[in-house]
């Protein structure tokens, strides 16, 4: 069975995709236009699209499906790169689950964090990403900020208690930002705000503590994707990544890798080879509404193989050019022969 690696990775090798990745193409305006796949049979399609990992929320696999879906995923050759708590799906968390003026969802929501982790031991993966999907306010003054940014530190503080307590250095967790959507307005909108939140945490609970930025929700910001991952670099956080493509500042898109901004994707491989980014690499990318349920994992394969390609050619990029070039302060110049190297043969 096909399984797609990159040249000279260090670290992990293999690529990565989620169980919704190939969902029934359901959006906001629609129902669903494939009929939807039941969740373990996901990790079959997963394999035989070139994935070495598969990642999944708990509503997806929950804690009582975890040791079929270990037991699958070995069979298959697989591994669980990342498991992570939904804190956005259910009515309940409408109004965020760590930050809900609510105490009782709180409570409900920490209740939910603490048996995700359990389930990500069952799983064998040494991820948790917290994607707190609900966290944030749509009307100005529906929370008191300050108050919600305590929150989130009580809650992240006590979750890394738990894992340290039960599982040693087992489990690290990983923050992953986006600026709004569903919210108006969303806590933990962007890197810095969550390089921040982990520098008020516990001493203790700080080094399992990091990020999964996902290239999508920095363009969403405006951001530059590649300066964020460079931040999380510098800071030693950067413990998971999502790559996908984002056309412009608008809902999330979840496109395949590659696809927008070819050459920044370019320079971004060219940062994580230098590097030496050694955790798996993951896409966050959605089957679009128009595929026919025979070619829902195209959306896979195309991210694969643009992925590969540049790759490919991110370490042919000559790094003593790049030095001679800033030396010079040629930095045009630069932008050219990043363009060569992208499209030249």
């Amino acid at each position: 069975m096909l399984r797609y690696e990159l040249k000279n990775k260090v670290g992990i090798n293999g690529l990565g995709a989620g169980v919704w990745n190939i969902g029934a193409g359901n959006d906001p305006f629609g129902g669903p236009t494939r009929d939807p796949i039941p969740m373990l049979d996901r990790l079959p399609m997963l394999a035989e699209s070139g994935m070495s990992f598969y990642e999944a929320h708990d509503v997806e696999i929950t804690a009582e499906m975890a040791p079929a879906a270990a037991k699958l995923a070995k069979k298959l050759g697989m591994k669980c790169a990342m498991y992570t708590p939904s804190f956005f799906a259910a009515p309940i968390f409408k109004d965020g689950a760590m930050t809900s003026n609510d105490p009782a969802v709180r409570k409900l929501g920490m209740e939910n964090a603490l048996k995700a982790v359990d389930t990500t031991v069952v799983l064998g993966a040494k991820t948790m990403v917290f994607w707190n999907g609900r966290e944030g306010f749509d009307f100005v003054l529906a929370k008191n900020g300050r108050d919600s940014f305590k929150r989130l530190v009580e809650g992240f503080n006590k979750v890394g208690h738990y894992a340290l307590k039960n599982y040693g250095t087992k489990v690290k967790f990983a923050i992953e930002p986006k600026p709004n959507e569903p919210r108006a307005n969303m806590y933990m909108a962007n890197v810095g705000e969550v390089l921040y939140l982990i520098s008020r945490l516990d001493k203790e609970v700080q080094p399992i503590f990091g990020l999964n930025p996902e290239t999508a929700h920095s363009r969403i910001a405006g951001l530059d994707f590649i300066w964020d991952i460079e931040l999380c670099l510098e800071a030693g956080k950067l413990f998971h990544i999502h790559l996908n493509s984002q056309d412009g500042q608008r809902y999330d898109q979840d496109l395949p890798f590659g696809y927008t901004e070819p050459l920044k994707d370019l320079a971004l491989l060219v940062v994580l080879q230098d590097a030496k980014y050694a955790g798996p690499i993951c896409f966050d990318v959605k089957a679009p509404r128009v595929d026919d349920p025979k070619n829902i994992t195209d959306i896979l394969t195309v991210s694969s193989q643009n992925l590969i390609w540049l790759w490919d050619r991110a370490l042919k990029v000559d790094r003593k050019k790049i030095e001679q070039f800033r030396k010079e302060n040629r930095l045009t110049a630069l932008s050219g022969y990043l363009a060569q190297c992208l499209y030249g043969k």
